[in-house]
């Protein structure tokens, strides 16, 4: 038996593991091939006139766009893929328009393109096709982008409105109350109840009462002064050790020869002095971490946060228990303790005393402050990255200065709307008061030009407790290049700039120049005083036009304010500027005009999303009708 065991022995392990594989394998393969042939022949999607989306078609778009996620590709004017029906839309959108090219005209080498199926888990085709539905698409976002056309007369006109300039020296005279005075019961509630709802500067004229994220805190603080100076008292800091670390680091550039003195250079000691203190910084660190974690030990956690007991209050340790037990374990001055108990927004983080100004360089690369600390709060619908919340101490932590910190939110208040009109008493009165004296502030304009005309901005300025701003230039559209620069210098970065802009959404109405003083950037402030500007003589010099033509006032109702204007000097928009930004590749005053219009890159981007093409396609994921197919192979969407 053995020998017959020995002589077959290459055999039998091939047919029995052979067995053993067909054994492992055969449940999974019978169970893929059973849930196939239950998904076969079902209804994935419906959309237009009743069209039909079976299961193979839609497991062809999810795999497509797995292999675009894959690819981590962001299409320009479409933005990132909601889901595997997004991209179905988009992709029949552009099938439709005859837009999607053969994939034998897609550009790729074997290398790359075997790469990412390998990575995607797809075959070359499926790539290929992906690939190509990827240019189609962007085709179709690119042709809605650019679909306009321009005529010349209208381009020209267009550089002169967004990019002649003109040199103003401003007084701005605000509405502010001098006495807010009171208002009735009615008027204040009709004020509130119109803001209540619109954060702080967001509504008309700056108006807005909701309340933002606010908190109280805690802190401990051990300054890297009484570290070093425990470092410098320590049985470590003694003249043998120093000498010890001399030798160890003779080498050092920094530090005179061993021999050539009996006395400890200065340098060596601060070396030495810097070493211990960073160890024992770093022994502090870790004592009040491991102090402040045994309280949590044994907690559960959920999304990155401590689920915290009943009793939490009772349970956690004491801030400036801590502060004595670091103290006595290190023989180190008290650290300082301290609390705000009045709300602060997290907005003025930065208006703390001691740990408002600090910079954490312990949490990464990037120095973090206390706004983006407690920005980041549980409470405050954070998504845990660097875990604080509300009763729980955060980490240790090291600032630019050498410090150690540790603070704790004792209380949060997440923005909200104000239970009544009480708890924004102050601001809504002084709103009230805005408007009250921006009224009577308009009815004396005549008066104020008038004093301008006669004896200069300065004599305005005075009388209406405010500043003359010294002369600047002022466009529609502002790109911020220095006027000293040549046109060569000048138009690449203006054409840069203008681009930058339009990809982080910014409109033409974004991009207009501001005034000082001026809270509320204000187009229509800027349209009036090009519009005035227009028309000035370009063969005289401006100090030689009538007064009234180079002083106006401009009301800025957005702002409630008066802008007091002076003209020094205009620059059109010349020809060769205008023929630079609407030819060759770029065409930024084309591109400006079509954003636009269009509502810039997120009105774009609105077009092509998922709620959008469903509406235009008339899509429904599932039989119409009925009920959506069971999404465990597809995704939602």
């Amino acid at each position: 038996m053995f020998k017959f065991l020995r002589k077959y022995s290459v055999w039998i392990l091939g047919f029995g593991g052979t067995l053993l594989l067909i054994a492992f394998l055969a449940p999974n393969v019978i169970q893929q091939l059973a849930q196939e042939a239950g998904y076969a022949g079902t209804t994935q999607a419906t959309v237009g006139d009743g069209e039909v989306v079976g299961y193979e078609e839609w497991q062809k778009i999810v795999g497509e766009s797995q292999i675009i996620d894959r690819l981590g590709s962001s299409i320009p004017g479409v933005g990132k893929l909601d889901s595997p029906s997004h991209w179905y839309l988009l992709t029949r959108e552009a099938d439709l328009a005859g837009l999607t090219p053969p994939i034998q005209s897609i550009a790729i080498d074997d290398t790359t393109l075997f790469n990412i199926a390998g990575n995607a888990g797809a075959r070359p085709r499926q790539v290929l096709e992906a690939l190509a539905h990827m240019q189609g698409v962007q085709r179709l976002a690119r042709m809605y982008q650019f679909a306009g056309r321009f005529s010349d007369v209208r381009l020209q006109n267009a550089a002169n409105d967004l990019l002649s300039t003109v040199e103003i020296e401003t007084v701005v005279i605000p509405a502010t109350p001098e006495d807010n005075g009171s208002f009735s019961d009615e008027a204040m509630e009709e004020q509130f109840e119109a803001w209540a709802d619109s954060p702080n500067g967001e509504g008309d004229h700056g108006f807005g009462y909701k309340l933002p994220d606010r908190f109280k805190i805690e802190w401990l603080k051990i300054p890297t002064d009484s570290i070093t100076e425990a470092s410098r008292k320590s049985v470590e800091f003694s003249s043998r050790e120093q000498r010890k670390f001399w030798r160890r680091n003779e080498s050092n550039p920094n530090f005179p020869s061993i021999d050539s003195t009996e006395t400890i250079p200065t340098e060596v000691t601060d070396a030495y002095l810097e070493q211990l203190t960073a160890v024992k910084r770093s022994a502090i660190s870790r004592s009040t971490s491991e102090q402040l974690r045994n309280p949590r030990r044994g907690l559960n956690e959920l999304n990155g946060y401590v689920v915290l007991p009943e009793d939490w209050d009772q349970s956690k340790l004491n801030l400036e228990q801590l502060a004595t037990s670091i103290q006595g374990e290190f023989d180190i001055t008290l650290p300082e303790y301290g609390a705000n108990a009045t709300w602060v927004s997290t907005a003025d983080a930065g208006t703390i005393p001691v740990i408002g100004s600090m910079q954490v360089v312990n949490q990464g690369g990037i120095p973090l402050n206390l706004q983006s600390l407690v920005s980041s709060a549980k409470e405050f619908g954070s998504e845990g990255v660097y875990r604080i919340q509300q009763g729980v101490s955060s980490s240790v932590y090291e600032t630019a200065d050498g410090d150690l910190l540790v603070f704790r939110l004792t209380d949060t208040d997440p923005t909200r709307r104000p239970h009544s009109v009480n708890e924004v008493k102050e601001a809504v009165s002084y709103d009230l008061g805005r408007i009250a004296h921006w009224e009577a502030l308009q009815a004396e304009t005549d008066f104020i030009e008038q004093l301008a005309r006669e004896n200069g901005l300065l004599a305005a300025s005075i009388k209406y407790n405010s500043a003359v701003n010294q002369a600047r230039s002022v466009s529609m559209v502002d790109t911020g290049v220095p006027a000293i620069l040549d046109p060569t210098t000048a138009r690449p970065l203006m054409a840069q700039t203008v681009i930058q802009r339009l990809a982080a959404g910014q409109q033409i109405s974004d991009m207009v120049s501001t005034i000082p003083s001026l809270e509320q950037v204000d187009s229509e402030t800027i349209q009036t005083i090009t519009n005035l500007s227009t028309g000035l003589p370009l063969d005289t010099p401006v100090a030689s036009l009538p007064v009234e033509k180079q002083i106006f006032i401009v009301p800025s109702n957005e702002n409630m304010a008066l802008v007091l204007v002076r003209i020094t000097n205009t620059t059109p928009a010349s020809k060769e500027l205008a023929t630079d930004f609407t030819t060759g590749t770029s065409a930024i005053l084309q591109t400006m005009l079509a954003y636009d219009e269009l509502g810039g890159i997120t009105g774009i981007s609105d077009v092509f999303s998922f709620e959008r093409l469903a509406e235009r396609h008339n899509f429904e994921r599932g039989p119409r009708g009925g009920d959506d197919q069971d999404e465990t192979t597809t995704e939602v969407n």
